[in-house]
């Protein structure tokens, strides 16, 4: 009877939504490329700032960073503070300049400050990110969030957890590509605001039936029993063997927030969609100061997880959770160099050479190669299904069985936190609104993604390259038909994230990949007139090159990690950024252009400030 009224509830608020979107845009026009892709340049205020949050508050946030929380606990909120910094910065400095250009994306903004060249540099490297990385991300989370909070195994009858995984991320991807390909950006701004509405008041209702679950006696006393019990998970400044050392805040962390802020096409089309600059400047700067709210949402929750699901009770002793085995799945404890790990029990047959595809004790004492390389481990124990392990005061591994061990986390579950919290924290029809609000969250960062990259190929690549006398309803349609192949692509890759230990700092990591190369661009290309269009091209072209070589080649990625002893990633993406400034400048010095670019006013939108909100 629960899973009907969770089931029916999630159906109707996602039904609701949907009609709700459908009515407040049915005679919007979708048939010119400014109606589809910037939603006819009428979005107001309200419509911007809410969009912006779900879209960033999304599932690679609720999930992944409630997540990196359970681990490493307050420091990750470094994130939502140099956020807020960052949205400011977009209102009063890069804004205004990009809606003087009159763009829809981007890569025309460089093509208008530097040549075609960039701009199809760019448009390229943001279709490969989204459909290679933030899309299928978006989906992953997304699909193991859903799968948490409804229960998805029980709901489904489905034992195995990748299917459910594989069946989540489908259906997800199905609904939101609908949303964003047959829509628009204003069918996408209506939804995420609605959505967001949701998302505002359930995560606060679920951060504070949490701490209530910690304290009956109120927050204050639940977050002082949390700081009493989990001292270490209130150190803001990130130590350096954590997802976010407090020195990567004025590096890594501070440039990846001003390109996601500032320059990622994916946020900022809403700024572009603005009716006006006030409009715009009024939106982002609302986003900016929501933001504050983040850390309740995004944070706590996974700290309050932690203290209730990473600990079980032995005796008078309260020991931290070290690995958990779900009904019908099993882990192996394995050991390599004296130091041993957990590895879950389907990850066997697909790491090492020679390892049978079933699971069991038969792997018990074996040596196993991690293929393609010549480490060997030795499976020290098969641990068993439906089991909870713990180590006592002297180390040794100790196992203990459970009525249900779903309800419990360890660090390798840490992406299930959040979806636990909101299982067992909120009454059953409720549980159902949630989860129909966090499959709006998904769908906000997916369809976002998707008009974006729709966006990006329609008019950065087929009307540029392939079919320069298109008509306005042949470039939309070209938009729709690649949408579809990049959510098939996107769809298909997205279950095979499955075992990355932090989803989270993988996205900020691989983010890197783009966001370093075309942020340096489009800043210098700003502050300094007369660097010519060779720079572009050539700080694009290097930067990618240079930031692949830090993390894929063999010799150089061994100098560039998380650990002590070497360069953090956050500061090698620094370092690259700093790198590439200053050779465009150089290259801006050796070989001027001949005249200073000159940015002048395309007239499509009013330019005139919020007051409070003057440009520099």
């Amino acid at each position: 009877m629960d899973h009907v009224i969770t089931l029916g509830s999630f159906v109707f608020f996602t039904a609701l939504v949907g009609v709700l979107t459908w009515l407040m845009t049915r005679k919007d026009r979708h048939d010119t490329s400014s109606g589809y892709f910037l939603g006819g340049r009428s979005l107001t205020a309200g419509f911007i700032a809410g969009s912006l949050l779900l879209t960033n508050l999304s599932t690679e946030q609720l999930v992944g960073l409630n997540a990196d929380a359970f681990t490493d606990g307050l420091s990750v909120m470094a994130w939502e503070v140099i956020a807020g910094m960052s949205l400011v910065v977009m209102a009063l400095f890069f804004l205004p300049r990009y809606l003087r250009s009159g763009i829809s994306t981007i890569p025309q903004f460089l093509e208008e400050r530097f040549d075609h060249r960039a701009r199809a540099i760019t448009s390229l490297i943001f279709i490969v990110a989204y459909a290679g990385i933030l899309l299928p991300i978006v989906l992953y989370t997304g699909a193991t969030g859903v799968a948490e909070i409804l229960d998805m195994r029980s709901l489904t009858g489905i034992e195995s957890r990748v299917t459910v995984l594989w069946l989540t991320v489908w259906l997800i991807g199905i609904i939101g590509s609908i949303y964003a390909i047959f829509g628009g950006l204003r069918t996408v701004a209506v939804s995420d605001t609605l959505n967001g509405f949701g998302l505002l008041v359930g995560g606060i209702m679920i951060t504070w039936l949490g701490l209530q679950a910690v304290n009956p006696a109120g927050p204050i006393a639940a977050i002082e029993t949390l700081k009493h019990a989990e001292p270490e998970k209130f150190n803001s400044l990130g130590s350096p063997d954590q997802t976010v050392p407090f020195s990567t805040l004025f590096t890594g962390v501070l440039l990846l927030n001003l390109f996601y802020w500032c320059t990622n096409q994916q946020i900022i089309q809403r700024a572009f969609g603005a009716s006006t600059l006030r409009e715009g400047q009024k939106g982002v700067l609302i986003a900016g100061a929501l933001k504050i709210l983040a850390p309740l949402i995004l944070v706590l929750p996974g700290i309050i997880a932690f203290h209730q699901y990473g600990h079980i009770e032995v005796g008078d002793s309260r020991r931290v959770v070290e690995e958990v085995t779900l009904n019908g799945e099993v882990s192996f404890l394995v050991s390599e160099g004296g130091e041993e790990k957990f590895i879950h029990g389907h990850d066997i047959a697909s790491l090492f050479d020679g390892a049978p595809a079933e699971d069991g004790t038969t792997l018990e004492g074996q040596q196993l190669t991690l293929r393609g390389t010549t480490t060997t481990v030795t499976v020290v124990q098969a641990l068993q299904p439906g089991s909870v392990f713990t180590r006592d005061e002297q180390g040794r591994l100790s196992s203990i069985t459970v009525d249900d061990p779903a309800n419990f986390l360890s660090r390798r579950r840490n992406k299930n936190a959040y979806g636990t919290l909101v299982r067992n924290t909120l009454p059953k029809p409720l549980t159902g609104f949630f989860a129909a609000v966090i499959v709006g969250a998904i769908l906000s960062s997916f369809n976002s993604a998707l008009n974006s990259t729709a966006t990006l190929f329609s008019l950065g690549v087929y009307q540029k390259m392939i079919r320069p006398d298109a008509t306005e309803q042949q470039v939309i349609a070209s938009g729709k038909l690649f949408g579809w192949l990049i959510a098939v692509t996107s769809m298909t890759v997205a279950p095979l994230l499955d075992g990355q230990d932090s989803i989270f700092n993988y996205l900020q990591k691989m983010n890197g990949l783009y966001f370093i190369p075309i942020f340096s661009v489009v800043l210098v290309g700003i502050i300094a007139r007369r660097v010519p269009s060779i720079a572009a091209s050539v700080g694009l072209i290097a930067g990618f090159l240079a930031i692949v070589a830090g993390y894929f080649c063999p010799g150089i990625k061994d100098l560039i990690g998380s650990n002590g002893g070497q360069l953090h990633t956050f500061h090698f993406l620094g370092v690259v950024f700093a790198s590439l400034v200053v050779l465009m400048l150089v290259i801006g010095k050796v070989a001027p252009r001949e005249t200073p670019w000159e940015h002048k006013d395309s007239g499509v939108v009013d330019l005139t400030p919020w007051k409070p909100a003057v440009p520099f």
